[in-house]
């Protein structure tokens, strides 16, 4: 596909970044090349990735909505914050969620919008795996699908005496999980103690002992983001 976007927008991108780069003393020079030679065609592809896209999902909005999109701030910043996001990602299918998120901002109501970027805000701070745990959370909720995790690559447990190998695994794993807590779109549930017992005590956490699941809020982002899990409303 050929259009306005593949032409002088992009000559006039490169031209600038190179002018700005030639300027830096021993490593301008290299870095202009790769620049020209790498970077832009990655960062400008995605773009015009997200620009199409956007396009086309914008198509299914009624005609009112983009009306009063074009004319409002918050909106107009929210595809701008959606475009951002689209030159950091590194897939089509990351470009692909962003475009659901602004989509879907661009249908709200004005007073709601603000609050709609949360969401967008939300998204930019989670990396690929976090977001394929979480949809896997998402896809297991409920005793939903029992091999959502599969596709993942979780860690294998850990063990007495296990290799550094796997211990490192399952501390990176364990990283993202707890992001996704600190975010909101985890939580964990506890088990009812009854009169005279005490809760559990989990060594590895260092709190109560408890199941992690994905919150409302998890499930409302993958939902704004296209993604299908059960029991979604």
């Amino acid at each position: 596909m050929s259009d306005e976007l593949d032409t002088d927008v992009k000559d006039r991108l490169v031209a600038a970044a190179r002018g700005a780069l030639s300027a830096v003393p021993f490593a301008g020079g290299l870095l202009g090349e790769l620049f020209t030679e790498v970077i832009p065609g990655q960062r400008y592809d995605r773009i015009v990735a997200y620009v199409r896209l956007l396009e086309a999902r914008i198509t299914l909005i009624e005609a009112a909505s983009i009306s009063s999109a074009m004319g409002n701030p918050e909106k107009i910043d929210l595809i701008e914050r959606g475009g951002v996001q689209a030159a950091r990602a590194t897939s089509q299918e990351r470009i692909a969620q962003i475009v659901e998120v602004v989509a879907h901002g661009l249908e709200a109501e004005e007073a709601e919008i603000i609050r709609r970027k949360r969401l967008m805000e939300l998204l930019g701070e989670l990396d690929d795996d976090e977001i394929a745990v979480l949809t896997a959370y998402g896809r297991s909720y409920a005793g939903g699908d029992p091999d959502a995790f599969d596709a993942i690559g979780r860690p294998s447990p850990m063990f007495l005496s296990a290799p550094r190998e796997v211990i490192e695994q399952n501390a990176l794993y364990d990283l993202g999980v707890e992001r996704l807590l600190r975010a909101g779109l985890l939580k964990r549930q506890f088990r009812n103690v009854k009169k005279g017992e005490f809760p559990e005590f989990d060594s590895k956490t260092g709190g109560l002992k408890g199941r992690v699941e994905i919150s409302f809020l998890g499930r409302m982002l993958l939902r704004q983001m296209g993604i299908l899990i059960p029991f979604q409303d």
